[in-house]
Protein backbone atom coordinates (compact mmCIF):
# COMPACT_ATOMS: atom_id res chain seq x y z
CA UNK A 1 0.00 0.00 0.00
CA UNK A 2 0.70 3.25 -0.78
CA UNK A 3 0.12 6.52 1.33
CA UNK A 4 0.54 10.00 1.06
CA UNK A 5 -0.70 12.87 3.70
CA UNK A 6 -1.41 17.04 3.10
CA UNK A 7 -2.91 19.44 4.52
CA UNK A 8 -3.65 23.32 3.49
CA UNK A 9 -4.89 26.31 5.73
CA UNK A 10 -8.86 27.41 4.95
CA UNK A 11 -8.49 30.38 7.34
CA UNK A 12 -11.79 32.75 6.07
CA UNK A 13 -11.23 36.60 5.76
CA UNK A 14 -12.06 38.50 8.96
CA UNK A 15 -15.86 39.62 8.53
CA UNK A 16 -17.00 35.72 7.11
CA UNK A 17 -19.65 34.86 8.92
CA UNK A 18 -19.59 31.77 11.42
CA UNK A 19 -21.79 28.47 11.95
CA UNK A 20 -22.85 26.49 14.93
CA UNK A 21 -24.57 29.26 17.51
CA UNK A 22 -27.74 30.50 15.62
CA UNK A 23 -28.27 33.81 17.25
CA UNK A 24 -24.11 34.64 17.54
CA UNK A 25 -24.57 34.17 13.67
CA UNK A 26 -26.97 35.98 12.56
CA UNK A 27 -25.13 39.09 14.47
CA UNK A 28 -22.03 39.60 12.70
CA UNK A 29 -19.14 37.86 10.83
CA UNK A 30 -15.55 36.69 12.47
CA UNK A 31 -13.41 39.07 13.78
CA UNK A 32 -10.04 37.30 14.83
CA UNK A 33 -8.14 34.12 13.73
CA UNK A 34 -7.73 32.59 17.17
CA UNK A 35 -5.90 29.34 15.52
CA UNK A 36 -5.40 28.21 12.31
CA UNK A 37 -8.39 26.00 10.69
CA UNK A 38 -7.00 23.65 8.14
CA UNK A 39 -8.53 20.88 5.45
CA UNK A 40 -6.24 17.57 5.76
CA UNK A 41 -6.41 14.72 3.42
CA UNK A 42 -4.98 10.80 2.79
CA UNK A 43 -4.58 9.25 0.45
CA UNK A 44 -4.40 5.46 0.11
CA UNK A 45 -3.16 3.24 -3.52
CA UNK A 46 -2.98 -0.14 -3.45
CA UNK A 47 -2.71 -2.41 -6.54
CA UNK A 48 -4.84 0.60 -8.61
CA UNK A 49 -7.58 0.78 -5.78
CA UNK A 50 -7.92 4.67 -4.52
CA UNK A 51 -8.84 6.24 -1.48
CA UNK A 52 -9.23 9.62 -0.37
CA UNK A 53 -10.14 10.60 3.33
CA UNK A 54 -10.18 14.64 4.25
CA UNK A 55 -10.66 15.70 7.31
CA UNK A 56 -12.27 19.49 7.95
CA UNK A 57 -11.80 22.36 10.74
CA UNK A 58 -15.45 22.90 9.74
CA UNK A 59 -19.22 22.50 11.37
CA UNK A 60 -20.46 20.23 8.39
CA UNK A 61 -21.45 20.47 4.60
CA UNK A 62 -24.77 20.61 2.98
CA UNK A 63 -24.93 17.58 0.55
CA UNK A 64 -24.56 19.90 -2.53
CA UNK A 65 -21.57 21.17 -1.30
CA UNK A 66 -20.01 17.53 -0.14
CA UNK A 67 -21.26 16.74 -3.75
CA UNK A 68 -20.10 19.63 -5.14
CA UNK A 69 -16.31 19.05 -3.62
CA UNK A 70 -16.41 15.25 -4.74
CA UNK A 71 -16.88 16.47 -8.22
CA UNK A 72 -14.03 19.13 -8.17
CA UNK A 73 -11.86 16.08 -6.51
CA UNK A 74 -13.27 13.15 -9.11
CA UNK A 75 -12.61 15.64 -12.24
CA UNK A 76 -8.84 16.17 -11.03
CA UNK A 77 -8.17 12.99 -9.62
CA UNK A 78 -10.23 10.38 -11.34
CA UNK A 79 -11.41 9.23 -7.87
CA UNK A 80 -15.11 7.38 -8.05
CA UNK A 81 -16.97 9.59 -5.16
CA UNK A 82 -17.63 6.22 -3.21
CA UNK A 83 -13.78 6.17 -2.36
CA UNK A 84 -13.97 9.98 -1.37
CA UNK A 85 -14.63 9.94 2.63
CA UNK A 86 -15.42 13.80 3.47
CA UNK A 87 -15.60 14.20 7.41
CA UNK A 88 -15.92 17.75 9.00
CA UNK A 89 -14.68 17.70 12.92
CA UNK A 90 -18.28 20.10 13.73
CA UNK A 91 -15.96 22.76 15.32
CA UNK A 92 -18.84 25.12 16.53
CA UNK A 93 -16.32 28.28 15.71
CA UNK A 94 -15.88 27.80 11.82
CA UNK A 95 -16.59 30.03 8.86
CA UNK A 96 -20.45 29.54 7.87
CA UNK A 97 -20.62 26.23 5.12
CA UNK A 98 -23.56 24.62 5.06
CA UNK A 99 -27.15 25.17 5.13
CA UNK A 100 -28.40 24.71 8.72
CA UNK A 101 -30.78 26.87 11.03
CA UNK A 102 -31.76 29.38 7.89
CA UNK A 103 -28.93 31.67 8.77
CA UNK A 104 -27.70 34.22 5.97
CA UNK A 105 -26.14 31.77 3.22
CA UNK A 106 -22.48 30.98 2.80
CA UNK A 107 -19.88 33.47 1.43
CA UNK A 108 -19.72 31.93 -2.77
CA UNK A 109 -15.97 33.16 -2.53
CA UNK A 110 -15.36 31.11 0.38
CA UNK A 111 -16.59 28.28 -1.10
CA UNK A 112 -14.95 28.47 -4.21
CA UNK A 113 -11.33 28.92 -2.27
CA UNK A 114 -12.53 26.34 -0.19
CA UNK A 115 -12.80 24.19 -3.48
CA UNK A 116 -9.33 25.20 -4.94
CA UNK A 117 -8.00 24.00 -1.34
CA UNK A 118 -9.79 20.65 -1.07
CA UNK A 119 -8.27 19.65 -4.65
CA UNK A 120 -5.20 20.75 -4.07
CA UNK A 121 -5.04 19.00 -0.71
CA UNK A 122 -5.95 15.53 -2.58
CA UNK A 123 -3.37 16.17 -5.51
CA UNK A 124 -0.68 16.97 -2.75
CA UNK A 125 -1.26 13.73 -0.99
CA UNK A 126 -1.53 11.76 -3.97
CA UNK A 127 1.94 13.04 -4.90
CA UNK A 128 3.79 12.40 -1.50
CA UNK A 129 2.91 9.13 -1.24
CA UNK A 130 5.13 6.48 -0.29
CA UNK A 131 4.92 2.66 0.32
CA UNK A 132 3.47 2.36 4.05
CA UNK A 133 2.82 0.34 7.15
CA UNK A 134 -0.94 -0.28 8.84
CA UNK A 135 -1.01 0.15 12.45
CA UNK A 136 -4.17 0.34 14.05
CA UNK A 137 -5.58 -0.24 18.09
CA UNK A 138 -8.29 1.42 20.19
CA UNK A 139 -8.82 2.50 23.21
CA UNK A 140 -11.57 4.82 25.20
CA UNK A 141 -12.03 8.54 25.88
CA UNK A 142 -13.08 9.93 28.77
CA UNK A 143 -14.06 12.87 26.77
CA UNK A 144 -17.31 12.58 25.64
CA UNK A 145 -20.46 12.78 28.17
CA UNK A 146 -24.24 13.09 27.04
CA UNK A 147 -25.95 15.65 27.12
CA UNK A 148 -29.05 14.03 27.21
CA UNK A 149 -30.61 14.68 30.74
CA UNK A 150 -33.66 12.45 31.38
CA UNK A 151 -36.27 13.85 33.89
CA UNK A 152 -38.10 11.48 36.40
CA UNK A 153 -40.88 10.65 33.82
CA UNK A 154 -38.53 9.03 31.10
CA UNK A 155 -38.47 12.21 28.55
CA UNK A 156 -35.13 14.10 28.03
CA UNK A 157 -34.30 18.38 28.41
CA UNK A 158 -34.50 19.79 25.18
CA UNK A 159 -31.94 21.82 26.76
CA UNK A 160 -28.71 19.91 26.64
CA UNK A 161 -27.89 19.44 30.47
CA UNK A 162 -25.29 17.22 31.36
CA UNK A 163 -25.92 13.49 32.12
CA UNK A 164 -22.97 11.26 33.37
CA UNK A 165 -25.22 8.47 33.16
CA UNK A 166 -25.85 8.43 29.67
CA UNK A 167 -25.08 6.42 26.98
CA UNK A 168 -21.84 7.66 24.84
CA UNK A 169 -20.01 6.21 21.86
CA UNK A 170 -16.41 6.37 23.57
CA UNK A 171 -14.10 4.32 21.39
CA UNK A 172 -11.62 6.07 20.93
CA UNK A 173 -10.01 4.42 17.27
CA UNK A 174 -5.98 4.84 16.01
CA UNK A 175 -4.83 4.17 12.74
CA UNK A 176 -1.43 4.76 12.04
CA UNK A 177 0.18 4.69 8.51
CA UNK A 178 4.09 4.33 8.49
CA UNK A 179 6.71 4.69 5.59
CA UNK A 180 9.04 1.85 5.68
CA UNK A 181 11.52 3.70 7.72
CA UNK A 182 9.52 3.87 10.35
CA UNK A 183 8.51 7.66 9.94
CA UNK A 184 4.66 8.52 10.17
CA UNK A 185 2.63 9.47 7.23
CA UNK A 186 -0.40 9.96 8.57
CA UNK A 187 -2.30 9.53 12.09
CA UNK A 188 -6.15 9.17 11.97
CA UNK A 189 -8.03 9.24 15.11
CA UNK A 190 -11.78 9.89 16.30
CA UNK A 191 -13.38 10.86 18.92
CA UNK A 192 -17.29 11.09 19.48
CA UNK A 193 -18.07 14.42 21.04
CA UNK A 194 -19.09 18.35 19.99
CA UNK A 195 -16.12 20.62 19.42
CA UNK A 196 -18.82 22.84 21.39
CA UNK A 197 -16.60 23.91 24.33
CA UNK A 198 -16.63 27.88 23.36
CA UNK A 199 -18.35 30.66 21.55
CA UNK A 200 -17.51 33.85 20.38
CA UNK A 201 -15.83 35.46 17.23
CA UNK A 202 -12.87 33.95 16.99
CA UNK A 203 -12.26 31.26 14.65
CA UNK A 204 -11.01 27.86 16.00
CA UNK A 205 -10.52 24.62 15.55
CA UNK A 206 -11.58 23.81 18.51
CA UNK A 207 -10.40 20.95 20.42
CA UNK A 208 -9.33 18.43 17.92
CA UNK A 209 -7.16 21.35 16.87
CA UNK A 210 -5.49 21.00 19.46
CA UNK A 211 -4.89 17.40 20.21
CA UNK A 212 -3.99 17.30 16.08
CA UNK A 213 -1.29 20.03 17.63
CA UNK A 214 -0.21 18.16 20.35
CA UNK A 215 0.31 14.72 18.02
CA UNK A 216 1.90 16.56 15.52
CA UNK A 217 4.67 17.55 18.39
CA UNK A 218 4.73 14.38 19.57
CA UNK A 219 5.87 12.67 16.54
CA UNK A 220 7.95 15.19 15.17
CA UNK A 221 5.53 15.27 11.74
CA UNK A 222 2.81 17.46 10.69
CA UNK A 223 0.25 14.28 10.19
CA UNK A 224 -2.47 14.21 12.56
CA UNK A 225 -6.17 13.77 10.82
CA UNK A 226 -9.01 14.07 13.51
CA UNK A 227 -12.44 12.15 12.08
CA UNK A 228 -15.71 13.48 14.07
CA UNK A 229 -16.93 9.92 15.38
CA UNK A 230 -21.11 9.53 16.86
CA UNK A 231 -20.90 12.47 18.97
CA UNK A 232 -23.99 14.20 17.46
CA UNK A 233 -25.29 13.98 21.36
CA UNK A 234 -22.17 14.55 23.54
CA UNK A 235 -20.33 17.24 24.87
CA UNK A 236 -17.06 17.65 26.37
CA UNK A 237 -17.52 16.22 29.90
CA UNK A 238 -14.38 19.07 30.99
CA UNK A 239 -17.34 21.56 31.00
CA UNK A 240 -19.79 19.61 32.95
CA UNK A 241 -21.10 22.33 35.85
CA UNK A 242 -23.45 19.53 37.31
CA UNK A 243 -27.08 21.25 36.52
CA UNK A 244 -25.74 22.78 33.57
CA UNK A 245 -22.86 22.99 31.41
CA UNK A 246 -20.48 25.94 32.17
CA UNK A 247 -19.53 27.89 30.03
CA UNK A 248 -16.19 26.83 28.05
CA UNK A 249 -13.05 28.72 28.25
CA UNK A 250 -10.08 28.69 25.82
CA UNK A 251 -8.13 26.84 28.80
CA UNK A 252 -11.31 24.45 28.82
CA UNK A 253 -10.82 23.99 25.20
CA UNK A 254 -6.35 23.39 25.59
CA UNK A 255 -7.55 20.61 28.29
CA UNK A 256 -9.91 18.53 26.25
CA UNK A 257 -7.39 18.72 23.16
CA UNK A 258 -4.98 17.40 25.36
CA UNK A 259 -6.77 15.01 27.26
CA UNK A 260 -7.45 13.70 24.17
CA UNK A 261 -4.24 13.18 22.75
CA UNK A 262 -2.51 12.11 25.80
CA UNK A 263 -5.24 8.69 25.15
CA UNK A 264 -3.91 8.97 21.77
CA UNK A 265 -0.26 8.63 22.86
CA UNK A 266 -0.36 5.97 25.44
CA UNK A 267 -2.27 3.81 22.59
CA UNK A 268 0.48 4.76 20.72
CA UNK A 269 3.37 3.68 22.92
CA UNK A 270 2.41 -0.05 22.79
CA UNK A 271 -1.65 -0.80 21.60
CA UNK A 272 -0.90 -0.83 18.35
CA UNK A 273 -0.70 -4.09 16.11
CA UNK A 274 0.30 -4.10 12.53
CA UNK A 275 -2.51 -4.91 9.76
CA UNK A 276 -1.99 -5.86 6.16
CA UNK A 277 -3.61 -3.65 3.94
CA UNK A 278 -6.37 -4.37 2.37
CA UNK A 279 -8.20 -1.26 0.79
CA UNK A 280 -11.80 -1.01 -0.03
CA UNK A 281 -13.91 2.20 -0.56
CA UNK A 282 -17.74 2.11 -1.43
CA UNK A 283 -21.10 4.24 -0.51
CA UNK A 284 -24.59 2.91 -0.57
CA UNK A 285 -27.86 5.08 0.18
CA UNK A 286 -30.27 4.28 2.25
CA UNK A 287 -33.93 5.85 2.89
CA UNK A 288 -34.72 7.06 6.63
CA UNK A 289 -38.57 7.24 6.44
CA UNK A 290 -40.44 10.35 8.00
CA UNK A 291 -43.63 10.41 10.23
CA UNK A 292 -46.28 12.10 8.07
CA UNK A 293 -45.98 16.18 8.05
CA UNK A 294 -48.45 18.24 9.66
CA UNK A 295 -49.34 19.43 6.33
CA UNK A 296 -50.43 22.89 4.71
CA UNK A 297 -52.96 22.90 7.53
CA UNK A 298 -50.50 22.70 10.15
CA UNK A 299 -47.95 24.91 8.27
CA UNK A 300 -51.04 27.67 8.15
CA UNK A 301 -51.62 27.53 11.96
CA UNK A 302 -47.80 27.99 13.18
CA UNK A 303 -47.57 31.19 10.86
CA UNK A 304 -50.50 32.60 11.92
CA UNK A 305 -49.19 32.05 15.51
CA UNK A 306 -47.35 35.21 16.68
CA UNK A 307 -45.55 33.14 19.50
CA UNK A 308 -43.83 31.34 16.61
CA UNK A 309 -40.18 30.76 16.88
CA UNK A 310 -38.40 32.39 13.82
CA UNK A 311 -36.56 29.23 12.95
CA UNK A 312 -40.13 27.32 12.91
CA UNK A 313 -41.92 30.31 11.30
CA UNK A 314 -38.86 30.13 7.99
CA UNK A 315 -39.77 26.25 8.10
CA UNK A 316 -43.30 26.40 7.76
CA UNK A 317 -42.82 29.34 5.03
CA UNK A 318 -40.54 27.17 3.04
CA UNK A 319 -42.65 24.12 2.89
CA UNK A 320 -45.78 25.89 2.13
CA UNK A 321 -43.94 27.51 -0.63
CA UNK A 322 -42.41 24.35 -1.74
CA UNK A 323 -46.57 22.94 -1.90
CA UNK A 324 -47.66 26.19 -3.83
CA UNK A 325 -45.39 24.74 -6.35
CA UNK A 326 -46.95 21.43 -6.78
CA UNK A 327 -44.56 19.64 -5.33
CA UNK A 328 -45.23 16.92 -2.52
CA UNK A 329 -43.28 17.16 0.63
CA UNK A 330 -40.74 13.88 1.23
CA UNK A 331 -41.62 10.91 2.92
CA UNK A 332 -37.80 9.48 3.52
CA UNK A 333 -34.46 11.33 3.82
CA UNK A 334 -31.39 9.68 1.68
CA UNK A 335 -28.69 9.05 4.04
CA UNK A 336 -25.38 8.33 2.50
CA UNK A 337 -23.90 5.30 4.37
CA UNK A 338 -19.74 5.21 3.31
CA UNK A 339 -17.05 1.95 4.12
CA UNK A 340 -13.57 2.66 4.02
CA UNK A 341 -11.55 -0.30 4.37
CA UNK A 342 -7.95 0.36 5.20
CA UNK A 343 -6.38 -2.90 6.34
CA UNK A 344 -7.33 -6.11 7.29
CA UNK A 345 -10.03 -5.87 10.27
CA UNK A 346 -9.53 -2.08 10.06
CA UNK A 347 -12.74 -0.05 8.61
CA UNK A 348 -14.18 3.53 8.66
CA UNK A 349 -18.10 3.39 8.46
CA UNK A 350 -19.34 7.38 8.19
CA UNK A 351 -23.38 8.36 8.35
CA UNK A 352 -24.59 11.67 6.50
CA UNK A 353 -25.60 12.99 9.82
CA UNK A 354 -25.33 14.30 13.09
CA UNK A 355 -25.50 10.68 14.61
CA UNK A 356 -26.04 9.70 18.12
CA UNK A 357 -23.51 7.92 20.44
CA UNK A 358 -25.62 4.85 20.21
CA UNK A 359 -25.15 4.73 16.58
CA UNK A 360 -21.58 4.44 16.68
CA UNK A 361 -22.28 1.50 19.31
CA UNK A 362 -24.24 -0.36 16.56
CA UNK A 363 -21.82 0.15 13.91
CA UNK A 364 -19.41 -1.24 16.40
CA UNK A 365 -21.13 -4.17 17.12
CA UNK A 366 -22.24 -5.76 14.04
CA UNK A 367 -18.42 -5.43 12.89
CA UNK A 368 -17.47 -6.66 16.17
CA UNK A 369 -13.86 -7.33 16.26
CA UNK A 370 -10.81 -5.43 14.44
CA UNK A 371 -10.72 -1.33 14.69
CA UNK A 372 -13.98 0.08 13.96
CA UNK A 373 -14.20 4.15 13.45
CA UNK A 374 -17.54 5.44 13.46
CA UNK A 375 -18.34 8.29 11.66
CA UNK A 376 -20.99 11.03 11.72
CA UNK A 377 -20.41 14.31 9.91
CA UNK A 378 -19.70 12.43 7.24
CA UNK A 379 -20.17 13.43 3.08
CA UNK A 380 -22.61 16.19 4.77
CA UNK A 381 -25.16 16.52 7.52
CA UNK A 382 -28.74 15.81 6.60
CA UNK A 383 -30.25 16.09 10.06
CA UNK A 384 -29.72 14.62 13.68
CA UNK A 385 -29.75 10.89 13.24
CA UNK A 386 -31.16 9.44 16.39
CA UNK A 387 -32.54 5.99 18.02
CA UNK A 388 -36.01 4.85 18.06
CA UNK A 389 -36.19 5.37 21.91
CA UNK A 390 -34.98 9.30 21.32
CA UNK A 391 -38.29 9.74 19.47
CA UNK A 392 -40.20 9.22 22.53
CA UNK A 393 -38.16 10.71 25.03
CA UNK A 394 -37.97 13.67 23.27
CA UNK A 395 -34.53 16.15 23.66
CA UNK A 396 -33.31 18.35 20.95
CA UNK A 397 -31.94 15.63 18.33
CA UNK A 398 -35.46 14.19 18.02
CA UNK A 399 -37.54 17.68 17.95
CA UNK A 400 -34.62 19.88 15.65
CA UNK A 401 -35.17 18.23 12.12
CA UNK A 402 -36.82 21.61 11.39
CA UNK A 403 -33.28 23.33 11.56
CA UNK A 404 -32.71 21.06 8.87
CA UNK A 405 -35.14 21.94 6.53
CA UNK A 406 -36.72 18.14 6.91
CA UNK A 407 -40.57 17.86 6.82
CA UNK A 408 -41.29 15.43 9.63
CA UNK A 409 -39.54 13.45 12.34
CA UNK A 410 -37.99 10.44 11.48
CA UNK A 411 -40.06 7.78 12.14
CA UNK A 412 -38.68 4.63 13.88
CA UNK A 413 -36.70 1.94 12.87
CA UNK A 414 -33.60 3.74 11.75
CA UNK A 415 -31.48 0.96 13.21
CA UNK A 416 -32.96 -1.94 10.86
CA UNK A 417 -32.05 0.53 8.28
CA UNK A 418 -28.66 1.27 9.63
CA UNK A 419 -27.87 -2.67 9.45
CA UNK A 420 -28.82 -3.07 6.20
CA UNK A 421 -26.94 -0.12 4.57
CA UNK A 422 -23.89 -1.78 6.67
CA UNK A 423 -24.96 -5.73 5.40
CA UNK A 424 -24.88 -3.70 1.73
CA UNK A 425 -21.08 -2.81 2.40
CA UNK A 426 -20.34 -6.18 3.48
CA UNK A 427 -21.17 -7.42 0.60
CA UNK A 428 -18.85 -4.34 -1.49
CA UNK A 429 -16.04 -5.77 0.77
CA UNK A 430 -15.85 -3.79 4.08
CA UNK A 431 -15.18 -6.85 6.03
CA UNK A 432 -16.28 -7.94 9.51
CA UNK A 433 -13.75 -9.60 12.03
CA UNK A 434 -10.45 -8.93 13.18
CA UNK A 435 -6.92 -8.07 11.91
Amino acid sequence: MKAGFARININPPIGTRMTGFGSRDRERGCEGIHDDIYVRALYLEQEGREVLIMGFDLLFFSRDEADRYKGAIGRRMDIAPGRILLNTSHTHTGPKVGTWLYDPPSDPFYLQVLETAIVDAGCQARDSAVDAEVWAGATQSKLPMSRRFKFPDGTVDRNLRPNPEGAVCDTLPVCLLRNLSGEPICLLFSVSCHPSTISGFEISAEFPGVAMERLDTHLGHSCALFLQGAGGDAKPSVIDGGESWRRGTWGDVDASGTMVANEVIDLLAGGLIEVGGDLEGHAVETQWPLEKSIGRGGFEKLLADPETDSTVRLWAEEKLAWLDRGYELPETVPITVQGIQIGKGVRLVGLEGEAVGELGTLIEAFYGEGVTFPLGYTNGAQLYLPISRMLDEGGYEAVSYHEYRQPASLAKGMEDILEKGLRQLEKRGIQKGAP
